[in-house]
């Protein structure tokens, strides 16, 4: 996924005559004219336009001086183009020096497909920082990188999520969105205020959006699944204490704290020495048989640290076979089941 800031398509074929047009009138020493050219063709990305592009502001070639506006044209291309990435690191080296990236600006811009970015610059960064926030996308970028990295490092952002939760299919989220676990349920609903609050009923949380909210952006869209995980684990640490506390003394099994929290290789976890038990908040999509399995499965640790014959016999002594037979399918069994 990429976005661009062009106004117009061209055909790979006009934008490389142009370009080479351009390259002309370069070699000539026609730099207005050529620069121009370029822009023209660095429509829709011609990275070698973009590259001279990125050069004439760099030298001040046809336009004003202009190191930042020369790193955005550069873009990425230092990574495949020797020279760029020469003068690439020519450019971040004299910023640096001169100490213009410490007086940089936040940038705020909106883009049709993402919504409102707010960027801010930061020496103290060295990768692209993204949040989504209410309302608008926030990005940090260390000073010497041109303002629209925030659009790559976004879509970057999104890709990662959506690998992250490729084996759920949400399908649209807006106002008739809703997902159910047997002990967690989630709606949206489109509220009258401008700004984001949710209602509890039990199990079941909505998440109220402002009056103005537009579900096709996907900064909706990513900050509706960051507000539903946390009330997820705001469920979960209002049950899982408690669920703990019980199976401990129907069993007798010692535990010393129950922490909840959110893991991506295992449902529950006992530490030995200390008696604190790690619960996965996911566990409350599961349902209420499973969860008391794995609770039952971290006390057990208690007195069997490792998965042998005693430790199932345990097991079977404290709970039943069912649980045991629970237990065995789902040894392994990968408890990030993400929102």
């Amino acid at each position: 996924m990429y976005y661009n800031f062009g106004d117009g398509y061209y055909s790979q074929e006009l934008k490389k005559r142009q370009f080479e047009e351009g390259k002309q009138l370069f070699d000539r020493g026609e730099y207005a004219a050529a620069v121009a050219l370029f822009r023209r063709a660095a429509t829709d990305c011609y990275q070698s336009a973009e590259c001279y592009l990125g050069y004439c502001h760099s030298h001040g070639l046809g336009v004003e001086r202009n190191l930042f506006e020369a790193l955005r044209w550069y873009r990425f291309q230092d990574r495949y183009v020797s020279w760029v990435g020469r003068d690439v690191a020519a450019i971040r080296a004299e910023i640096e020096a001169s100490g213009a990236a410490d007086s940089r600006e936040p940038v705020i811009f909106t883009d049709d497909k993402l919504g409102e970015i707010r960027v801010i610059f930061s020496a103290n960064v060295n990768y692209p920082q993204v949040r989504f926030n209410a309302g608008y996308i926030g990005v940090t970028l260390h000073t010497s990188q041109p303002y629209d990295a925030a659009v790559a490092a976004i879509c970057k952002a999104l890709v990662n999520a959506d690998w992250r939760r490729q084996k759920y299919d949400y399908g649209r989220i807006d106002e008739n969105f809703q997902i159910d676990y047997p002990l967690f349920s989630l709606r949206v609903e489109r509220g009258k205020s401008d700004r984001y609050s949710y209602r509890c009923e039990g199990d079941r949380y909505t998440i109220i959006t402002p009056q103005s909210v537009d579900f096709d952006l996907a900064v909706t869209r990513e900050y509706i699944i960051a507000y539903g995980v946390k009330l997820l684990k705001k469920s979960a640490e209002e049950f899982l204490p408690k669920r703990i506390a019980q199976i401990a003394k129907q069993t007798g099994l010692y535990y010393s704290r129950c922490k909840v929290v959110n893991s991506t290789k295992y449902n529950g976890m006992y530490f030995c020495n200390s008696g604190v038990v790690y619960l996965d908040y996911n566990l409350m999509k599961c349902s209420e048989e499973f969860i008391d399995t794995v609770i039952l499965h971290e006390l057990v640790h208690s007195i069997c640290k490792n998965h042998d014959k005693r430790f199932y016999e345990t097991m079977s002594r404290y709970g039943t076979e069912r649980a045991v037979a629970v237990d065995k399918e789902n040894i392994g069994y990968n408890g990030n089941r993400e929102l």
